[in-house]
């Protein structure tokens, strides 16, 4: 019996049907990523510019000082640029740099009351101690 190609998917592949086959791995792995570095690093810079009003108020509303808030805006900006995820909304993507900001907004309250409590003399640091 004489077999013959009934349908398009049992074809063998020709070069442009065969995609990415024929190229090396590395090769395949980059081009199938998605955009470039620089392409993400656009974007997310775009986006966090869009985004940066609001996180301003958020950290002005948690730390009640403009220049704490500015450090943890800039705080925020470093964490979530170290790798950037690829949101499909630009809503999600807003909500991941202001879940990082409390983040970083708690951590400099933190760091705020141990340089307050340090400070205090000795007598009173003892009896914040004990009271606790």
């Amino acid at each position: 019996m004489l077999m013959t190609y009934a349908s398009q998917n049992l074809l063998p592949p020709t070069a442009e049907s065969a995609g990415h086959a024929d190229l090396p791995a590395a090769r395949r792995n980059h081009e199938s990523d998605g955009p470039s570095r620089d392409e993400r690093k656009s974007t997310f810079e775009l986006q966090f510019a869009r985004s940066r009003r609001l996180l301003h108020f958020v950290a002005r509303r948690i730390l009640n000082c403009i220049e704490e808030a500015e450090e943890a805006v800039k705080n925020c900006r470093l964490t979530a640029s170290r790798n950037p995820p690829r949101f499909s909304s630009e809503g999600a993507f807003k909500s991941w740099l202001v879940r990082i900001l409390i983040d970083e907004a708690t951590l400099l309250l933190r760091q705020k009351e141990n340089n307050a409590s340090q400070r205090l003399p000795e007598q009173f640091r003892e009896q914040l101690s004990k009271g606790r």
